[in-house]
């Protein structure tokens, strides 16, 4: 593990920096995709024109865009949901790591996911950063557990799709062994190869989000995707963290209760995706597993006792991390 601290003021400002400048951007649907669709359905509840309806199924996320639209712009709007974004991830990781807090999280603002659902899927990633809050308040004292349920519950209501890993967490918070969950996670990867078209359409038809049937290759025109199948690309990507965490748990035999959970909602999560693999815009059910990634990654290397040349292998896994990111941005 590495015993200095590493959190640094710096750190802070460039966060601040960071939500400042994301929650302030234009009002762009080109730029910053769903953006424009969020400024314009905020503007009708400004105007009077739509009314906030208590029966939304994610109502916690309207209910919020309806009473900001009475006090504040929609610029105003987009700052709050940016603070509520990284607000809980910062504040999770200075509880999981108190010393590196500031590392880990910039260490999560470079996840290949982290800005896309910074600006464009904003309710999917306010959502999954109140998980990560209650995941990191699951393990402590009662109080702290009802504190988790109450982020959690939040969370589903604002973007339904966070019913999967709610699920694995409360499935991660039992299972203990992690060779079950590593090879529940191979079992996936065998069934989406023999039976992956039978699969998406039974989580297809489970209903817990209605976008799902929206996302199936069968009704979305797959011309406006570049690839569609089975990406082994994603699939290596995806493994990184549980090659790691095999290396850790399995080889160097090091538990840490706060590193399984991570580790085992990760794989279970990704597990969903990877039989959910072929469908147009998987990366939308990546992300319920990728916005663990970067922690998942960096916990250990912060954290646990694995290497001599602690430091060094975790700069180089922190390098990798954001040089993935950086190649992938070029890329597309």
């Amino acid at each position: 593990m590495i015993q200095r601290n590493t959190n640094q003021p710096l750190g802070l400002i460039y966060i601040f920096l960071f939500v400042l400048l994301v929650g302030l951007r234009p009002i762009s649907g080109y730029y910053f995709g769903d953006t424009a669709n969020y400024a314009r359905s905020y503007n009708l509840f400004a105007n009077g024109i739509q009314q906030y309806d208590p029966d939304s199924k994610e109502w916690f996320f309207e209910w919020l865009m309806y009473h900001c639209s009475q006090i504040m712009d929609v610029r105003g709007f987009f700052l709050l949901v940016e603070v509520l974004y990284v607000l809980p991830v910062l504040w999770a990781c200075k509880k999981m790591a108190p010393n590196h807090a500031i590392l880990m999280f910039v260490a999560c603002m470079g996840a290949f996911s982290f800005f896309s659902y910074g600006t464009n899927g904003i309710r999917n990633g306010m959502a999954c950063s109140l998980i990560i809050a209650a995941i990191a308040c699951v393990q402590g004292n009662l109080a702290q557990k009802i504190i988790g349920g109450v982020l959690a519950f939040l969370a589903f209501n604002i973007h339904r799709s966070t019913a999967l890993p709610i699920a694995c967490v409360l499935a991660a918070f039992f299972i203990k062994d992690t060779r079950i969950i590593l090879g529940w996670w191979i079992a996936s990867i065998f069934l989406s190869l023999v039976a992956g078209g039978p699969i998406e359409a039974f989580f297809t038809g489970l209903g817990f989000d209605d976008r799902m049937s929206n996302y199936s290759s069968e009704n979305i025109d797959v011309s406006a995707f570049s690839s569609l199948g089975f990406r082994w690309d994603f699939l290596l990507y995806s493994a990184m963290p549980i090659l790691l965490g095999y290396y850790v748990v399995i080889k160097r035999k090091i538990w840490d209760q706060k590193y399984l959970l991570l580790l085992h909602t990760y794989i279970l999560c990704n597990s969903f995706w990877v039989m959910m693999i072929r469908a147009a815009y998987s990366n939308r059910f990546a992300y319920l597993s990728w916005f663990l990634y970067a922690l998942v990654l960096i916990y250990p290397c912060l954290k646990l006792p694995i290497w001599k040349d602690q430091g060094k292998k975790a700069a180089l896994i922190i390098m990798g991390h954001l040089g993935f990111t950086f190649f992938m941005y070029l890329l597309y």
